[in-house]
């Protein structure tokens, strides 16, 4: 029965407490959207707007936010010997990004109001005729691995040609070599190489700028701002999308490429949904069935593995993995995780429940034990059932503490440890973490979606027992 008679509703009173329910759930749902959206506008940023932490990404409607976040991408710091009009305080990009009416008027002054345009590209071209230490790049960490790759094909043949070796082209960085601090070798003519590759690829594209520039930026600052107007003005919007989808593309060579990680997440997700929803049936019928002497030890042993956290159990149930020889099996993954005490305790629940006439009727028309656990019983546990398939998919799916504990082996690695070593590789880049994370939310966020109808009516029916 409701709080509030169908009678009661038109009352002053009544009104005022349902206004009052719906703000609290409202502010409930509001505190629930707003980090998911400042999650996803940080997945399309960059490191200019990156620290707003804002849930709508300033660069889609505002075109001067656009042109600043573009000339962030060519330019490690503020480019002043170019821009010396610029506010004195623009020392760093993020203080830039945090002067909205000061970056509007730059856009007014530099773009809409100002004619350089060189829409050719001898600019670019003159770069490829200057010698190799008088450029400078602002390059994209995410491109290095690509170029590499590109180069040598493979790792031994990259740690054969550098003094150091690497276990992942994702682990290659140009930081001494950009900076001017990296001693003559072999690494140091590829960062040379890196640096004409920029070139050539925007004289491919039809660019008029790209990510490498002159060492000398004050006597090369009318060909800058002319190619950069142009560049902005016939392909402002693509080098946006770009960007945005330059995390998303970083994120998906990290954890799609990586041998059967895909495939290893699949089976085990399907192992564990198969198994939780074979075991836990069983068990709680048996219990309910039965009527076993022991029923209320039973359940409150099963009731008992829940008293402790998962850090607790990980080292005698490694240990125990290690005597069985599972290590690096996905029968380590899988076996530990079949029984959940929770959901046998609820079924077992739902299972009294149900009306004892069922059963005298099927044992009357000659139905066996299985006929009616099958046929009769789980048909109508259904939701229940769907609620338990969800959380033993998020278990499985979103587990990577005990991954990487009982298997060392990479080939065994789901997306989950593929996540949680990203998160640790790219820490410095956390727009791209964020694009991590929005990737492997997509499977939990879609099972959700299609079956929350049946997942609420599995929240709701154990209540109403």
């Amino acid at each position: 029965m409701g709080v509030i008679l169908p009678s009661e509703r038109r009352t002053f009173k009544a009104r005022a407490f349902l206004a009052l329910v719906y703000a609290i759930l409202s502010l409930g749902a509001i505190t629930m959207v707003y980090p998911f959206c400042i999650m996803i506008a940080s997945s399309i940023s960059s490191p200019y707007d990156y620290s707003r932490h804002s849930p709508v990404v300033r660069s889609l409607v505002d075109p001067a936010d656009r042109y600043m976040r573009f000339l962030a991408t060519l330019f490690k710091r503020f480019p002043r010997e170019v821009y010396p009009d610029a506010p004195e305080d623009w020392t760093t990009w993020t203080s830039v990004a945090k002067d909205r009416d000061g970056v509007t008027g730059f856009y007014r002054r530099h773009f809409l109001e100002c004619g350089e345009r060189a829409e050719d590209r001898r600019f670019l071209e003159s770069l490829l005729e200057l010698p190799p230490e008088e450029l400078v790049c602002n390059y994209d960490p995410r491109d290095v691995a690509g170029f590499i790759k590109k180069k040598y094909g493979t790792l031994e043949n990259l740690n054969a040609h550098w003094t150091v070796p690497h276990k992942s082209f994702f682990d290659i960085s140009f930081s001494l070599e950009s900076h001017g601090r990296a001693a003559p070798g072999v690494k140091l003519d590829d960062y040379r190489e890196f640096e004409r590759e920029y070139v050539r690829m925007a004289l491919e594209r039809g660019d008029f700028v790209c990510r490498t520039m002159p060492g000398d930026l004050e006597a090369s600052a009318p060909a800058i701002r002319a190619a950069v107007n142009a560049q902005f003005a016939a392909h402002g919007w693509r080098d946006f999308a770009v960007g945005a989808a330059a995390n998303y593309r970083t994120v998906g060579d990290y954890l799609f490429l990586r041998g059967r990680a895909f495939a290893n997440t699949i089976i085990l997700v399907v192992l564990s949904v198969l198994a939780s929803l074979t075991v836990n049936p069983l068990a709680a019928y048996a219990l309910s069935r039965f009527r076993l002497p022991a029923t209320e030890q039973i359940l409150l042993f099963l009731l008992a593995t829940m008293a402790f956290p998962a850090a607790v159990t990980a080292i005698p149930g490694f240990l125990l993995i290690r005597d069985l020889g599972l290590l690096n099996t996905f029968a380590a993954l899988v076996l530990p995780t079949v029984a959940s005490g929770m959901s046998i305790f609820i079924l077992k629940g739902f299972f009294d429940a149900l009306p004892r006439e069922l059963y005298e009727a099927a044992e009357i028309d000659g139905a066996g034990e299985w006929t009616v656990f099958l046929r009769i019983t789980l048909p109508m546990t259904t939701p229940i059932l769907a609620v338990n398939a969800l959380n033993s998919f998020i278990h499985a799916y979103s587990s990577w503490e005990w991954v990487f504990l009982v298997c060392q082996d990479e080939s065994h690695w789901t997306l989950a440890v593929w996540m949680y070593q990203f998160s640790q590789v790219f820490a410095h880049q956390p727009w791209c973490v964020m694009a991590g994370f929005v990737l492997v939310s997509i499977p939990t966020a879609t099972v959700f979606l299609l079956c929350q109808k049946v997942i609420l009516r599995g929240i709701v029916l154990p209540s109403m027992k």
